[in-house]
C-alpha cells in the first residue's frame, strides 16, 4: 500500500479527545462549529420540569447526554490541528486532551464504533417513539377539545329561539343526508320546525339546524 493510500486510510480513522463529564457535549460541538469532524454518541431523555399543576402533572424538558462521557472521537484528518489547540492555554474551546497510550495516539476504526453508532440509533429511534406518543395524546386532547367546543355551541343555539314563518324556504345544516336540499316551513315553535322537502317527505328538525334559503336575482328571474 502505498504512502497516500495509508494516508486516505487512516484519514477515516478515529483518535479520542478527553474532557470532563459535564463538558463532553460543550467539546463536541465547538469544534464541530470551528470545521471539525467530530462525533461523541448522545441520546436525549426526558426530565419533570416545573412544578407540579393542579392534578399533580409535571411539564417535561428533553435533555441531551453523552453516552460515552469524557470521549469525543475525532477524524484523524485533523489531529495536528487539535494537538496545536489543545497545547495551546487561549483557546476558546472546552479543555480537552488527546488520549495516547504508551506514547503513542490510538487510531479507531469506523467498524469499532458501530456497536455506539447503533446504541445512538437506538436512543434517537426511541425518543422518537415517546415524541410520537405525546403527539398523538395532543392530537385526542383538541379532538376532545373541539368536541366539547361543538357541543357547547350546539347547546347553546338550542337554547335560543328561531322563528320562521310558514312556507318559508329553509336548507339544513350539520345533516349531510339533507345537504343541497331546500324545503319549506309547515310549522314551527321556535324550538323545532316541520319542513316539507316535497312529496310525502317532512320531518321534524331542531330549529337552530335551520337557515334561510338564499334564492339569487337570476333563479327569481327565472
Amino acid at each position: 500500500m502505498s504512502r497516500k493510500a495509508a494516508r486516505r486510510r487512516d484519514d477515516t480513522d478515529w483518535c479520542i479527545l478527553r474532557t470532563s463529564g459535564g463538558r463532553t457535549l460543550n467539546l463536541a460541538r465547538s469544534l464541530a462549529e470551528a470545521g471539525f469532524d467530530v462525533w461523541t454518541p448522545t441520546r436525549t431523555i426526558k426530565r419533570p420540569h416545573g412544578k407540579p399543576d393542579a392534578k399533580g402533572r409535571r411539564a417535561t424538558i428533553e435533555i441531551d447526554l453523552p453516552i460515552l462521557p469524557t470521549f469525543v472521537f475525532a477524524r484523524v484528518g485533523g489531529l495536528s490541528n487539535l494537538a496545536h489547540i489543545a497545547g495551546d492555554p487561549a483557546h476558546q474551546h472546552p479543555p480537552f486532551s488527546i488520549f495516547s497510550q504508551a506514547g503513542r495516539i490510538p487510531l479507531i476504526g469506523d467498524t469499532s464504533v458501530s456497536g455506539l453508532q447503533e446504541e445512538e440509533r437506538l436512543a434517537a429511534k426511541h425518543i422518537g417513539a415517546l415524541r410520537d406518543a405525546e403527539t398523538r395524546e395532543e392530537q385526542r386532547r383538541i379532538r376532545v377539545a373541539a368536541l366539547r367546543t361543538k357541543r357547547e355551541r350546539e347547546r347553546a343555539l338550542r337554547a335560543e329561539r328561531h322563528e320562521f314563518a310558514v312556507g318559508a324556504q329553509v336548507s339544513v345544516t350539520d345533516q349531510p343526508s339533507l345537504a343541497g336540499i331546500t324545503g319549506v316551513i309547515a310549522k314551527s315553535d321556535g324550538r323545532s320546525a316541520v319542513v316539507a322537502f316535497g312529496g310525502s317527505l317532512t320531518m321534524t328538525i331542531e330549529a337552530w339546524r335551520l337557515s334561510p334559503h338564499d334564492v339569487s336575482e337570476a333563479s327569481i328571474a327565472a
